[in-house]
C-alpha cells in the first residue's frame, strides 16, 4: 500500500482525532484498520482544494468521532464490530486465537521494544518517558481487570513517576531487534498484544508529563510508597496499591 500520505500533516491530524475519539471498545478494533480509514479520510480531504483550508480552521477543540468519520466516508460502522470485512495486517503470518501461556507474565523489555515499534510504524517515536508511562497504565490496568500481572517487572518509584527499571536500562543501551520483539509478542501472546496495542493507540499522542501527572499526585501508588520510603527512590511499588488505584478506573 502506498504510503505517502501518511507523511502528510493531514493524515496526522486525522490519526490523532481517531486514537483519541469517542469509538466502539479498542478490543474489537484493528490498529491496521484503523491505519487504512486514516489514510482513506486523509486522501479524501486533500482531494478537496478547498476542505483541508476550512477543516484546519476550524479544528474541533475535541477528537473526531470515528464512526462520524467512517458515515462521512460511506464506510459501513458494522466494520467496528467485526460483522463486515476484516483488514488484516499485511505483515501478519500466523494467526493465534488466544495467548499460549495466559499465566506468564511478559518481559517489560519486550512490550517496550513493541510500543517502540508501534510509534516506528506510525512515523513517530515515543520517548522513553511516554513509553514508561504507557507500560504502568498498561500494567496497572491489566492489574485491576485480571488480577495478575503484565509484565514479570514490578514498577519502581523513581523521581519524576513509575520505571521499570529494566525496560529503561535494556532499551537505552540496546534499540535493535524492536520488529522481532514485536512479532513475538504478537503470535505467541496475542490477547496481551492487542491489549498493548490499545493502550499504544489510546496514549502514544500525549504528552509523558500529561499521562504521568496523574499517577504521581496525592494518593497514588508511586506517592504512597514515597511516604513510606521517603529516602529511598527505586523502591518498589506495591501490586495491592496499584490493583486499588486502578480498580475504580476499570
Amino acid at each position: 500500500m502506498d504510503t505517502t500520505i501518511q507523511k502528510t500533516d493531514t493524515y496526522r491530524e486525522v490519526m490523532a482525532w481517531l486514537r483519541g475519539g469517542d469509538t466502539t471498545p479498542d478490543e474489537e478494533m484493528e490498529g491496521r484498520f484503523i491505519d487504512i480509514l486514516a489514510q482513506l479520510v486523509a486522501e479524501k480531504l486533500d482531494s478537496d482544494p478547498a476542505r483541508p483550508r476550512r477543516r484546519r480552521a476550524g479544528v474541533p477543540a475535541y477528537p473526531l468521532s470515528l464512526k462520524a468519520i467512517m458515515s462521512e466516508m460511506g464506510v459501513s460502522p458494522d466494520l467496528m464490530r467485526g460483522t463486515g470485512p476484516r483488514l488484516a495486517d499485511e505483515s501478519q503470518t500466523e494467526v493465534v486465537a488466544a495467548d499460549q501461556s495466559p499465566a506468564e507474565p511478559l518481559d517489560s523489555l519486550m512490550a517496550a521494544k513493541a510500543l517502540r515499534q508501534m510509534s516506528l510504524t506510525e512515523g513517530m517515536e515515543l520517548t522513553m518517558s511516554q513509553i514508561q508511562a504507557i507500560l504502568y497504565i498498561a500494567y496497572g490496568v491489566w492489574l485491576a481487570k485480571h488480577g495478575t500481572r503484565l509484565f514479570e517487572e514490578h514498577p519502581q518509584m523513581w523521581q519524576y513517576g513509575p520505571v521499570f527499571p529494566r525496560a529503561y536500562a535494556k532499551l537505552r543501551k540496546d534499540e535493535s531487534d524492536c520488529r522481532e520483539q514485536y512479532d513475538i509478542l504478537r503470535c505467541r501472546y496475542p490477547d496481551r498484544f492487542r491489549f498493548l496495542s490499545n493502550c499504544f493507540r489510546r496514549f502514544a499522542w500525549t504528552k509523558a508529563c500529561i499521562l504521568t501527572s496523574p499517577h504521581i499526585g496525592k494518593g497514588s501508588p508511586w506517592a504512597e510508597t514515597r511516604r513510606s520510603n521517603p529516602d529511598r527512590w527505586g523502591a518498589r511499588i506495591e501490586d495491592d496499591l496499584i490493583r486499588g488505584w486502578f480498580l475504580p478506573k476499570v
